[in-house]
């Protein structure tokens, strides 16, 4: 099945039963754990108020965006809360954050990094049913509404994007954003440009409303071309080599991207700029089977990290650690939603890891993925010898997340142990909050090609349930877009729905061996893994989840 993205993550928020959060693993309980500290900690912290005391021009927008993908059911193979699932006090939390934002939208002019995590965190917010201006500040003029503050969000960042029309008309110039507006090559701006777009068309692609309705088809259109630009910028720009001389250019094929293009600045790739290169041409309409995205995955495989970026990250491999294991995390994970296989011989999500250091090509610092079982559980979560972890699937998912839990201090931040990663922000909460989005396997609400026919568009916006007892189905002969169809897996006690009665039994079976037609195995790999209740808690038939 193709599933849709905007209902993988920022579709009707689900609040899961106890049951579920009592079958969390030891590792889901401490992931659990850490996110809890970590979100009270941002807000001890003021980043949650209004004004914010981050500033107009900090990183709250990722802040409520971790805030907003945090899991009521503890279990982060669950879907995220948003707002209408989630308790009074992260509400209040929400609505305080996003009054801020709307608050801010019509006293400021375009900023790639604030405007790209506006964009994701008011549309996560929107579309899971966060209150609009009549609700938050009624009859205030400084305030904009949600659907105006979006346009002018939208607008202004399509207005800055390195483009023909703006005096650009080489391809290869064309794409990408600066700072404040688009006069050079930079890729850190880019991808909070790219991602901020790719939910609002979420957001436009949606039949939800609030104080005016979300859906906006001209705009789709603009930034569907937008991110068709900046997919083109990373094809036409890649480079090839590294930083470090041992693992400089390790095959004919592998193609990176460094903070700036080569070609403007000679910055060659590097991991963080790399792995966001990889979901840049996802959002403008590519699929793990386009070329050039397997050239990237190489370049990420052949020098996969989790400890820290080495001399992998530029100029700034101290700084930007959380930066990459987000983008990373978010580029693969949005393949592992869209559900398209890779073809023979070419590179999958979970890949990652899989190849030792000395191995061909060899890179010497290169990792593996860690051995869940090696590890005893970190002292600030409680005793557990080695072993703790034992059973916990090993990838890509545990190097990160156990290495982020065992960074993590009794207060909630992820910096106070000297991890690796802070731009040194006001109380590190762009590291703090990449930490989170990992842990909660964010992607930030965008968009990609689910329906396999090479174009993000509005088929790929279905609704999560157009109706119940139904699931998606896309472009068929005639062009349809969400025809339902009858619901085949995930209805364990067949009463035409899919609820957390259904999604308990899914759970209740991980490690079994399914026979023929289990419609426990969602994922149809012969085997009921998390991956199955993940898989199937997309498919929930009501909001929350609800058995009736």
């Amino acid at each position: 099945m193709k599933k849709s993205l905007l209902g993988a993550a920022v579709g009707a928020a689900l609040t899961l039963t106890a049951g579920l959060a009592q079958a969390a693993t030891p590792f889901e309980v401490d992931v659990s754990t850490a996110i809890n500290r970590g979100i009270e900690f941002l807000a001890t912290q003021g980043v949650y108020n209004n004004p914010s005391s981050l500033g107009t021009d900090g990183a709250n927008g990722l802040a409520m965006e971790a805030l907003l993908e945090k899991r009521a059911s503890g279990v982060a193979t669950d879907p995220p809360q948003g707002y209408t699932g989630a308790n009074a006090t992260d509400q209040g939390r929400l609505r305080t954050a996003a009054a801020f934002i709307l608050d801010r939208v019509n006293n400021t002019s375009f900023y790639a990094y604030r405007d790209g995590q506006w964009m994701f965190a008011l549309s996560t917010y929107a579309l899971t049913g966060g209150p609009d201006k009549s609700v938050l500040a009624p009859g205030n003029v400084n305030y904009q509404t949600i659907k105006e503050a979006m346009d002018a969000l939208v607008d202004r960042t399509i207005t800055n994007q390195r483009k023909a029309t703006n005096g650009f008309p080489n391809p290869i110039n064309q794409g990408y954003w600066c700072y404040t507006n688009q006069f050079c090559e930079d890729s850190s701006t880019t991808q909070f440009a790219v991602a901020g777009l790719a939910a609002a068309k979420a957001f436009y692609a949606s039949n939800k409303s609030a104080d005016n309705p979300f859906a906006d088809a001209a705009r789709v259109t603009a930034i569907d071309a937008a991110l068709a630009r900046s997919r083109t910028a990373y094809e036409l720009n890649a480079a090839v080599g590294s930083d470090r001389a041992g693992c400089f250019n390790l095959t004919g094929a592998e193609r990176g991207h460094g903070y700036n293009s080569f070609a403007s600045t000679g910055y060659l790739p590097s991991l963080q700029q790399t792995a966001s290169g990889i979901y840049i041409q996802l959002f403008g309409g590519a699929n793990i089977n386009t070329p050039m995205v397997q050239n990237y995955m190489q370049w990420v495989k052949n020098r996969y990290r989790w400890q820290d970026l080495s001399n992998l990250g530029n100029f700034w491999p101290g700084q930007s650690m959380g930066y990459y294991m987000w983008s990373s995390f978010k580029a693969m994970e949005l393949l592992r939603q869209a559900g398209v296989p890779p073809s023979a011989g070419n590179i999958g999500p979970n890949d990652f890891g899989t190849l030792p250091a000395a191995n061909a090509p060899a890179c010497d610092v290169r990792q593996v993925n860690k051995e869940p079982a090696t590890f005893a559980r970190p002292a600030v979560f409680g005793a557990g010898a080695v072993g703790f972890y034992a059973g916990e699937p090993k990838g890509q998912y545990f190097d990160y997340a156990h290495q982020l839990i065992s960074m993590q201090c009794a207060n909630g931040s992820f910096t106070c142990t000297g991890f690796p990663g802070s731009w040194g922000d006001s109380f590190n909460t762009s590291h703090n909050s990449y930490a989170l989005l990992v842990l909660q396997r964010s992607t930030g609400g965008g968009c990609v090609d689910t329906d396999g026919d090479g174009v993000c568009d509005t088929e790929d916006n279905c609704p999560a349930v157009p109706n119940p007892g139904q699931e998606n189905t896309y472009g068929d002969a005639r062009g349809d877009a969400c025809e339902p169809r009858p619901i085949v897996s995930c209805d364990i006690d067949g009463d035409r729905d899919v609820d957390s009665i259904d999604v308990n039994a899914v759970r209740a079976g991980i490690g079994q061996v399914p026979v023929a037609g289990d419609k426990r195995d969602a994922t149809g790999d012969g085997k009921i893994t998390v991956n199955d209740v993940r898989a199937c808690t997309l498919k929930c038939t009501r909001a929350l989840c609800a058995t009736n």
